[in-house]
């Protein structure tokens, strides 16, 4: 009996794994437990008049923020492998791999099954960047694997042609990190699939950043026109290989220049702030002139919501949650860039806690004014009304000017639903209800002061004068 039982606890023994090959499978899982948190994510959204005013959260944020920790700890795994001199005694190890299937797919030149594998495994593209280039390594020809994984899969089914196109650049990324050998042959097997590719951008900055990041691997900006290929750079000014393909395309400074008037005077002006540092443009450009612009515009912009949605309570949430996210954005780039002596951050940051307060409001309203079997009523009376009300109707939104109501500090004025503000469309407020003006016409300097407060006049912000 003893040793029966000395038997069945061997054969029960499961099999350990190494600290590393641990490591290396719970990496390899984030994507799939970050997919069931998005749904958790989801299903929470479902429910977000039940949680607390506070909880502003977007998945986008959610994402990047554990993209940006997934990141950080594959590549502090590889280093901590590498890092390893003694090991131990008649023992040959590697470092682990979390998708050994790449260097399969490389040393074998299997180009179109590489292709494949990526796009039918895309959700977990952030996990298998790392591995990646050194798997291209590996193969004979990485240029011509390359290749025959995007010719192989280039012509796929449109559902998963976003897939493929992300796919295809991280293929192309790698290749400029493995700075792999050109023949003639190869570079006119990337002109053909470059002129097909070409005919599919229209307006569509994923098939731009692919072609570029095409042009830019295989030497091929001399057979395309430069105009064009400005007009590509245009395109994709808002993703974040922008400037480092510019430069790879050896633009000169007159070029990148007005590559940033552009988008200067076409509004993207986050886009243009990521140029004049790269291209080191700050003596001919005014960042901090920009940023101050680009908060003037979010603010606009939120009161053109209101204004086209009759001022209603809906309306006032979604503007609040632009003028919110294009605040934040602004912020960033401040940290980013140690623009805080420009900037007072404390301003900033209280006019994101009086916007959130705000969305708070008035979401509180939304509920209070939404009784469960609401009376129906006209259609103006949902409208921006200062008349009285009758019996039959709402009070309106808007606060009667009669009734004498103080504006506060950041321009807004009680409203006749008790703990809202009405900070866009008011006649009131110091702004007015108008269109945004042109960005080439009419730019505006902000008060430091008062951190969101404008200046009566106006004068142009980008240039030195």
């Amino acid at each position: 009996m003893p040793a029966r039982r000395t038997n069945q606890s061997k054969s029960r023994a499961p099999t350990t794994m190494t600290a590393p090959e641990s490591i290396a499978l719970a990496i390899k899982q984030i994507d799939e437990k970050k997919q069931k948190l998005k749904k958790a994510f989801d299903g929470l959204q479902a429910h977000r008049s039940l949680l607390s005013p506070s909880f502003n959260l977007s998945w986008s944020d959610i994402d990047s923020h554990f993209s940006s920790l997934q990141s950080s700890l594959s590549d502090r795994f590889r280093l901590l492998q590498s890092d390893k001199t003694e090991p131990p005694p008649a023992v040959t190890t590697e470092t682990p791999l979390t998708w050994p299937e790449l260097r399969t797919f490389c040393e074998n030149m299997n180009g179109k099954g590489l292709g494949k594998f990526m796009i039918d495994n895309s959700n977990k593209r952030l996990s298998i960047k790392p591995e990646l280039a050194q798997a291209i390594r590996s193969s004979s020809s990485p240029a011509a694997l390359v290749l025959d994984a995007i010719e192989g899969s280039y012509h796929c089914s449109p559902s998963s042609s976003a897939d493929a196109r992300r796919i295809f650049v991280l293929l192309l990324e790698a290749l400029i990190e493995v700075k792999p050998n050109l023949t003639n042959e190869l570079r006119e097997r990337a002109r053909t699939l470059a002129s097909d590719w070409r005919l599919n951008i229209g307006n569509k900055p994923s098939e731009a950043l692919g072609f570029l990041h095409l042009v830019v691997v295989f030497e091929l900006v001399s057979v395309f026109n430069m105009e064009e290929i400005l007009d590509y750079v245009f395109l994709i000014s808002n993703c974040k290989q922008a400037t480092t393909l510019s430069k790879k395309l050896a633009l000169d400074y007159s070029i990148v220049a007005g590559i940033v008037h552009k988008l200067l005077h076409t509004g993207r002006l986050l886009a243009a702030i990521s140029f004049i540092y790269e291209f080191e443009m700050t003596d001919r450009f005014r960042p901090v002139n920009v940023l101050k612009t680009s908060l003037y515009n979010s603010r606009e912009a939120a009161k053109r919501v209101c204004a086209q949605a009759g001022n209603s309570l809906k309306a006032q949430n979604e503007a609040t949650d632009k003028e919110l996210s294009a605040l934040r954005l602004v912020i960033k780039v401040i940290k980013e860039r140690n623009l805080e002596i420009e900037f007072f951050e404390e301003d900033l940051e209280e006019s994101v806690q009086e916007l959130e307060n705000l969305r708070a409001r008035t979401r509180q309203a939304s509920k209070l004014a939404s009784p469960a079997n609401p009376p129906k009523r006209p259609r103006a009376a949902r409208c921006n009304n200062l008349t009285a009300p009758t019996q039959s109707q709402q009070p309106p939104l808007l606060p009667d000017p009669r009734h004498g109501l103080q504006v506060n500090p950041f321009g807004f004025v009680n409203s006749t639903v008790p703990g809202v503000n009405v900070p866009y469309g008011n006649q009131l407020a110091p702004y007015g209800s108008v269109p945004a003006p042109a960005i080439a016409a009419r730019p505006v300097y902000y008060e430091q002061q008062t951190g969101y407060g404008l200046r009566p006049q106006y004068q142009p912000p980008y240039y030195p004068q």
